[in-house]
């Protein structure tokens, strides 16, 4: 066949002319142990020739891909966030690893030893590696629809297993007690909010009045304040399901309205130096606090007070197993929590829910009715 030629050694040599590129012809081969082998080889790249789905002939680095990924599809296609997150991997640690490592060269086993040096050396965790793994493959992704490279070395690599992070929950009498605690300080907010309807930190963030009706006691989820780096950005939910409307009762009430109160005083205290942002958790001078600046002061408060540590978002926790050990279903904490579907409420809370699955086991043993028989 056309293109094949044994070599000394008794194999076979096949030539790949992917033509002439920008006024100069390129020429590749490759030996093969038999013929078989060979000419496939030669038959599939004459069939991607015709079809014009041949790699670029091109010395580009995985860090230029990277590059270039993120100026043509990452800057477009991604939220700030993403882009954000991205860029760090990229800028703190992929480039200064890889360095010059040419794309055509790349392996799995590349990857696979960096993955390794992330852990070992680096000492980040499994969790982190996955997100590493993320930025490459779908950068790599990227390259072969932009035929730069033949295939994804980072499908063929083993990733580490996932490390499972359980948040700690209050009770209801330990979060009664916070909740007394935390009156009048400039958190009682921000833990009535988390504690009584389970926001999101970025959905206390970017609470405003406007979507406060405190007559019809409801708080609707529309906007949420979230940062990448030193930049604040406000945006809509991430999900349709995440947008919700969620009745303020008597407690919450009360706290909201003596928010309006505070933020007028300071208002007519402060006159033309206040800031009317609209927001409903601001400092004194209206202005919205960082978006970090509430885990922070939560997290200060809980040890200046003796309280047992836990994060913000673990008031989240505390008030869905709370409602399900009242008896609540799942679908209606689902729902007022702001989650996609009832499965993510499965996945993320039915291990502190249940922990000694007694729901189950009582409803088998009512079932079968062994109270009244005679076990021995």
């Amino acid at each position: 066949m056309k293109g094949i030629r044994i070599t000394k050694s008794g194999k076979y040599q096949v030539t790949f002319d992917q033509g002439i590129i920008n006024g100069v012809r390129h020429k590749s081969t490759k030996v093969f142990d038999t013929l078989g082998e060979a000419e496939k080889a030669l038959t599939e790249f004459k069939y991607n020739k015709q079809r014009n789905l041949l790699v670029t002939v091109n010395n580009m680095s995985l860090v230029e891909l990277l590059d270039y990924w993120m100026k043509k599809y990452v800057k477009y296609k991604c939220e700030e966030t993403t882009r954000y997150g991205y860029n760090n991997i990229i800028s703190k640690h992929i480039a200064p690893y890889f360095v010059d490592v040419e794309l055509s060269k790349l392996q799995p086993m590349h990857v696979q030893d960096y993955y390794d040096h992330l852990m070992k050396v680096k000492g980040l965790s499994p969790n982190t590696v996955h997100k590493h793994h993320a930025c490459i493959r779908k950068a790599l992704d990227f390259g072969m629809k932009q035929q730069l490279v033949h295939r994804n070395v980072a499908d063929a690599v083993e990733l580490p297993k996932k490390e499972f992070f359980e948040g700690v929950s209050y009770s209801k009498e330990q979060l009664n007690e916070l909740l007394q605690k935390v009156k009048g300080t400039k958190l009682e907010v921000p833990v009535y909010l988390a504690s009584y309807l389970g926001l999101r930190r970025e959905e206390i963030s970017g609470l405003k009045w406007k979507n406060v009706d405190l007559e019809k006691r409801s708080i609707s989820i529309v906007e949420v304040r979230t940062s990448a780096g030193k930049n604040v950005i406000t945006k809509g939910p991430k999900t349709k399901e995440s947008r919700r409307t969620i009745y303020i009762v008597d407690e919450l009430l009360e706290v909201l309205l003596r928010q309006k109160v505070t933020q007028k005083r300071f208002k007519d205290i402060l006159k033309s130096e206040y800031e009317d942002s609209d927001y409903v958790f601001t400092k004194d001078n209206g202005k919205p606090y960082r978006v970090n600046s509430v885990t922070e002061q939560f997290s200060k408060f809980l040890q200046q007070n003796n309280f047992p540590k836990i994060r913000l978002h673990d008031l989240r926790h505390s008030f869905a197993s709370i409602l399900y050990a009242e008896g609540l279903d799942l679908k209606a904490i689902s729902e007022v929590l702001g989650h996609s579907n009832v499965g993510t409420t499965i996945k993320i809370y039915t291990h502190r829910f249940d922990i000694v699955h007694e729901k189950p086991a009582m409803a088998m043993s009512k079932a079968l009715n062994l109270k009244n028989s005679n076990v021995v």
